[in-house]
Order: structure tokens, then sequence, then C-alpha cells
């Protein structure tokens, strides 16, 4: 690469803020691949380390480079990674497992001994590159926006909560319609749910729950 340093978002101090800073890029390792950014979102976690709340204070070393939710183009490729090539347009996994417990060896690295979090544990993706196991590398087709593929990780968990049940033909009632609550109506509505009620306070985001296809949208705070 013609460039060694790139501009990151990094939370390096133990207070509230982060600074935009200008740190080495990272090479990629044989099983890794060089990912550049092309989209990211940022999630509660995201505010949590910006706000350094008690929860952050616990969990973080620093300096860390935020950013877990992420899409970009591949631009290097480690020696040992197989079926993903420069170009490729992908997107990150949030959970890196270890792929030596005994979770791992048996089929559920989703529940990894030793599981760290990309822009928590590991440098993020608030940054020019990142440097991703290719585990944790999604390809995407190219024809899908690249803000779309950029949320695919929080899309995860809202299929993971929906889908723990079938949906199909019953009603569903999404508590809150924060970014994983308005993504688990769409996805309930297109698993065939036949009502599904919402419950938010907030009149924005009330508005998104019936564009995602929520049958009744209810406020709490005043039924």
């Amino acid at each position: 690469m013609a460039t060694e340093t790139m501009l990151a978002v990094v939370k390096t101090r133990p207070e509230r803020g982060v600074d935009i800073t200008r740190v080495d890029v990272s090479h990629c390792r044989p099983h890794e691949v060089l990912v550049r950014l092309r989209a990211t979102s940022v999630c509660g976690t995201d505010l949590h380390i910006y706000n350094w709340d008690q929860w952050a204070q616990t969990r973080l070393a620093l300096p860390r480079i935020l950013g877990h939710e992420a899409a970009g183009e591949v631009v290097a490729v480690g020696a040992d990674v197989q079926g993903i090539a420069v170009g490729d347009l992908v997107s990150a996994e949030t959970h890196i497992p270890c792929g030596q417990c005994y979770q791992c060896r048996t089929g559920k690295p989703e529940v990894c001994r030793h599981l760290k979090i990309l822009g928590v544990d590991t440098d993020g993706a608030f940054a020019e590159y990142v440097a991703l196991p290719a585990v944790d590398v999604w390809k995407n087709d190219p024809t899908i926006p690249l803000e779309f593929t950029a949320i695919q990780e929080p899309l995860g968990n809202a299929i993971d909560t929906v889908l723990v049940e079938d949906v199909a033909g019953k009603t569903v009632l999404v508590t809150g319609c924060g970014p994983i609550g308005l993504l688990a109506i769409g996805i309930a509505r297109a698993s065939g749910a036949t009502c599904i009620f919402a419950t938010e306070v907030s009149p924005l985001r009330r508005q998104l729950a019936e564009r995602m296809g929520a049958t009744w949208v209810l406020n709490p705070l005043t039924v």
C-alpha cells in the first residue's frame, strides 16, 4: 500500500469524547484481510464508549479505534485466506472467535469462550482501513447499496431475535423501535407475521415503525 498511516476515530483518554487522529495502518496477518472502509454506522456501544460510562470504563483498554458496523472493499489478502479476493465488497462480523476452544471446535463459535468484539477488544472500523479475520468477513452482492451492507451486523441481531420462533401467521409485539427494533418489524413482516404491534415513545421512530410495516404503532405513555 502506498500509505502507511490513516485517519481513525480513537478513544485515547478515560473521559468523555474521542479523537480523530492519524495512526498506523494494520498489515493483515496470514488469516486476515485488509478492508478499505466505504461505509459505517454508529452503534449504541460506540455511544457508551464515547460517553465513557461505567460499562466502558470496565471493558476497554485504551487507546482503541471504535466502530464495528461497517462495509468496504478488500485491498489485501493474507496468505492463508481462501474464497476472498482483492476487490470483493464485504461486511464485517463483530464477533471474533478464537477458533481453538471447545465451543469453536464443535461448531458454536458464537459462544466462544474467548470471544472478542471488533471495536471493543480489538481496533475497529471507524478508520480508513481495518484488518479482519477472514472468518469475520461476509461477501456482498455489489448491487446492494453500501449503507445497507454496513448495517448487516445489527440486522443479524434482529434476525436472531425474531426468528427464535416461527412468526408466520402470528401476532408479534416489538417493544421499542430503535434501529434493531425497526429492523425486527421488517423481518417479522417479511417472515409472514399477520399483525405487528410496535410500542415507542419517539414520534419519529413511530413514523419509521409504520414505514417498516407495523400494523399498529402505540405510544406507551398515552395508551
